[in-house]
């Protein structure tokens, strides 16, 4: 028995029984006594703990054990002077009576602790690494190697970010990735919305209060810029963000300092701010709706994302992803997307960008009736037979034209092989080569594993 699934006890307690129950403790499985706690040892118990080498301590605070143990049986009431519970660890049970059949019972639901806790253990450390899988910048195409190039260089940095491009084209993500790829990845990620407060509102969210500084101020509280210090502080669509808080924020990026409304104090914090917006910046800069210097301050280093329309190629990538994301959502089991559910997606326009296409691939899971998705499980604006071919080259591609009808679908098997490819390669290189561990992973039945492998020359 592995030394995370054995049980240590202190015994606690002078008694002529003491001999005894140690010994029986002997045939209770999973049970280890680390050491008796007695300040004045009986002599039968002396001679059973020398037998079974355990240590003897006169004062609690002696026991070099404490730390490690999960359980203390005491046996009477004057052995309860002698521990002092306050400096027991957490977690540690206690147990007042030698009675075996109880030491049993609590050793037994003691080890079932155990086991959930390492279950809960694994199964928080799988979903962390899907979940970070889940944040990676998706596709292939030109602009979105750019993309994570440009976050790979500023993530190390404490340079201010902003973001921009169209709702729905994936600005939180790449601010997760920044932060993810920064030296602050294991420290706080806290996201705002700009639009969701009004100012007097969002002053306060940002910078905190003291108690009294308005009507429903009954205590003190932290801002969201101190709840970050020492992580990074994402202000999604800061093109709202009203103007005399825009001040404040200018002078926050400038200082360090936050003061609490009502406060005349302030305090530095070190925090790491990206901001996004949907917006035209130059324009609102002209339109004086949004400070000039805080937009220079933001524009040291931006970002911006293409519209997915732009970058259709990245379409099927981005769609068997949010699959599989539907997939552990769901529960429900799927295999793939039929090539014409596939190309109906590569030829819808996407008003609302990425954030639309997840939405309607967990949709289409929802609704399908087997394992591959069909055309018939998507709303009816993606399939409808009138949507215009996306242009997935620099020229027109005129409607009706044969020869461009087949520089599509050529377009599009040499896409999706190479996105089977990656993702088995990926699968193998995460079961370092074991195929059996490869199909658990992935999803994928061994019979089909198998044979994408020789497809490919795997």
């Amino acid at each position: 028995m592995s030394k995370t699934s054995t049980i240590r006890m202190l015994v606690v307690g002078p008694t002529p029984r003491l001999g005894l129950f140690l010994k029986s403790m002997e045939d209770i499985p999973g049970v280890e006594v680390a050491g008796i706690l007695d300040s004045s040892s009986d002599p039968q118990g002396l001679a059973m703990a020398k037998r079974l080498k355990l240590p003897i301590y006169a004062r609690q605070s002696d026991c070099k054990e404490l730390a490690s143990l999960r359980a203390m049986v005491i046996f009477n009431a004057q052995s309860l002077s002698m521990v002092d519970m306050k400096a027991l660890p957490e977690g540690v049970a206690v147990l007042r009576g030698a009675s075996l059949k109880l030491v049993r019972r609590l050793a037994g639901a003691l080890k079932k602790s155990i086991v959930f806790r390492d279950k809960f253990q694994t199964v928080k450390q799988t979903y962390g690494q899907w979940l970070h899988t889940a944040e990676d910048l998706v596709g292939k195409s030109e602009h979105i190697q750019e993309v994570k190039g440009l976050v790979r260089k500023v993530a190390p940095t404490p340079t201010p970010v902003l973001l921009l491009g169209e709702t729905g084209t994936g600005k939180d993500l790449v601010a997760r990735a920044i932060h993810h790829h920064s030296a602050l990845k294991n420290k706080p990620f806290i996201a705002v919305n700009c639009t969701a407060l009004t100012g007097t509102l969002m002053e306060s969210e940002l910078f905190g209060y003291k108690k009294g500084a308005f009507t429903g101020a009954d205590e003190d509280r932290k801002g969201l810029l101190e709840e970050a210090d020492g992580g990074s502080l994402f202000l999604d669509e800061i093109g709202d963000m009203p103007l005399e808080l825009q001040s404040k924020l200018l002078r926050f990026l400038q200082t360090g300092e936050v003061r609490r409304v009502g406060s005349t104090q302030n305090k530095v914090v070190s925090v790491r701010v990206i901001a996004a917006t949907n917006r035209d910046m130059e324009q609102a800069t002209a339109e004086n709706s949004f400070r000039r210097d805080l937009y220079y301050r933001f524009n040291t280093f931006t970002i911006r994302l293409n519209p997915l329309r732009e970058r259709c190629m990245d379409i099927p990538y981005l769609a068997y992803h949010f699959l599989t994301k539907a997939e552990a959502k769901l529960n429900k089991k799927m295999q793939g997307i039929s090539d014409d559910a596939m190309a109906c997606l590569t030829r819808y326009h996407w008003p609302g960008n990425v954030r639309e296409l997840s939405n309607v691939m967990e949709r289409a899971v929802i609704l399908s009736q087997g394992e591959i998705i069909e055309p018939v499980d998507l709303p009816q604006q993606v399939y409808a037979p009138g949507s215009p071919l996306p242009q997935m080259h620099s020229t027109p591609c005129p409607t009706g034209d044969v020869a461009c009808e087949n520089g599509f679908a050529s377009s599009k098997d040499r896409i999706m092989a190479n996105f089977e490819r990656k993702e088995l390669l990926h699968y193998l290189k995460n079961a370092q080569g074991n195929v059996s561990e490869a199909c658990r992973l992935s999803g994928i039945p061994r019979r089909t594993f198998y044979r994408k492998m020789r497809k490919y020359g795997l």
